[in-house]
């Protein structure tokens, strides 16, 4: 297989960024430019090289605007905010670099969403005492309403996605095809870990409860939106496909799309770590100290290990590796002693995917998807559909990445046809 790039974490989010380009989110010739600049594990290459582009993009979206083209200035817009997105990606999450160019990406998409065709609504969704959640409420226009109420679909970010990135997948085509599309960040997400340092949480279900919450008070306030609350779906991708299953327990879920899920966080890390040596330090013969300096160790020589260590410690709210591994037992599907097993709360149909092609960046299909899948006992088989593709093009790589548009089309088939959605063949 072709890639860009001979470190396999800055091929893979390459391959991330390239694969925007069907919906808005990068150029080609923008690309090769940033490409060409980029140095292998060199995160001050990778950061120099894109915020050329992003600087580039604003610009060009500013003199679009005030020319008048609406369609170019939108589009270049959203370049701009991948690209700010993409600029502080390598940093450490305690990197003084990385909020302003969050706020970076989220001023230039805000100002595509005033250009695009159908209304966007900006919100902040109450979640705890001083603490609300950023969203976007993506409507669908008018030429492309269905007959009655919309249908919704409540998109999470994942583990490093934001809310900005999140539209390049259903933000961009959901609104065309009829539906509202809410794209948050949750605790642990986005602004709301690299800003207010608030980690993220494994029972998903009560953050996905206060998101419903606010979609029902938001139904009701004029002037009326006529969304369909009985035809809400939950989407999210990884980390955020396990978060939709979790979500999925709430019986106002009544469709779950659950793109390349973990079934155990833990399982998942074991699955790619010297698995003896955590085994010894779980059961206690590692102190603590032993394996928090092996672990900054091999950060320290290993640039994708290091990073994965930095988030995953900002993410879990600890400063050392033992506390986030203990943390990363909380992530499960695995119901604890005496607890009604969580699959077995889901009844709503389910639509999961896997990667298949070969190097998985996290979970692979047989350990997760698949035993997910068996798992479901609950959801009656022609409720329950899996997607593994094999082929890159056909969705192989982890998070459905360079195949977005045949993501989101395998999608609405299965929404449109759990929600009784019928269309006339063009």
């Amino acid at each position: 297989m072709f890639t860009f790039s001979s470190s396999f974490m800055f091929d893979f989010e390459l391959t991330r960024i390239l694969g925007s380009a069907s919906s808005g989110g990068c150029d080609v010739g923008e690309f090769k430019s940033a490409l060409g600049n980029i140095k292998k594990d060199d995160p001050e290459s990778w950061y120099a090289a894109w915020n050329v582009q992003a600087e580039r993009a604003q610009r060009i979206a500013d003199e679009a605007a005030k020319a008048g083209y609406r369609e170019l200035a939108r589009n270049a817009y959203l370049r701009a905010s991948n690209y700010f997105r993409a600029t502080s990606y390598m940093f450490s999450t305690d990197d003084a670099r990385v909020v302003p160019f969050t706020e970076l990406s989220i001023g230039c998409f805000k100002k595509a969403t005033t250009l695009m065709d159908g209304e966007v609504m900006c919100v902040e969704i109450p979640y705890e005492e001083g603490i609300d959640l950023p969203a976007y409420l993506f409507l669908p226009p008018q030429y492309a309403r269905l007959p009655g109420k919309i249908p919704v679909v409540m998109y999470a970010a994942g583990a490093d996605s934001t809310k900005e990135e999140l539209y390049f997948l259903y933000g961009h085509t959901g609104p065309q095809l009829g539906y509202a599309i809410l794209c948050f960040e949750g605790p642990g997400q986005g602004l709301v870990l690299k800003k207010s340092k608030i980690p993220l949480r494994p029972d998903f279900e009560l953050v996905a409860g206060k998101v419903m919450d606010f979609l029902g008070n938001l139904s009701e306030s004029p002037p009326t939106l006529e969304l369909d609350l009985e035809r809400i779906a939950m989407a999210g991708a990884a980390t955020g496909g396990y978060f939709a299953l979790r979500a999925a327990t709430d019986a106002r879920v009544r469709a779950c799309v659950s793109i390349d899920p973990f079934f155990s966080l833990w399982e998942l890390c074991l699955s790619r770590a010297p698995k003896a040596f955590f085994k010894l330090w779980d059961s206690g013969w590692v102190p603590d100290g032993t394996f928090d300096a092996f672990s900054d160790r091999h950060g320290r020589g290993n640039f994708q290990a290091g990073w994965e260590i930095n988030l995953g410690k900002s993410s879990m709210g600890v400063d050392r590796p033992t506390a986030m591994f203990r943390r990363f037992k909380d992530f499960t599907l695995e119901p604890a002693e005496g607890e009604v097993p969580i699959l077995d709360r889901i009844t709503c149909p389910v639509f999961l995917t896997g990667p298949g092609a070969g190097r998985n960046m996290y979970s692979s299909a047989e350990d997760s998807t698949l035993k997910i899948h068996r798992l479901l006992t609950n959801v009656p088989d022609n409720d329950k559909e899996v997607w593994v593709p094999t082929d890159v093009a056909e969705g192989g790589l982890t998070a459905k990445i360079g195949a977005w548009a045949l993501l989101a089309q395998k999608t609405f088939e299965f929404l449109d046809k759990h929600f009784d959605i019928t269309r006339p063949e063009l």
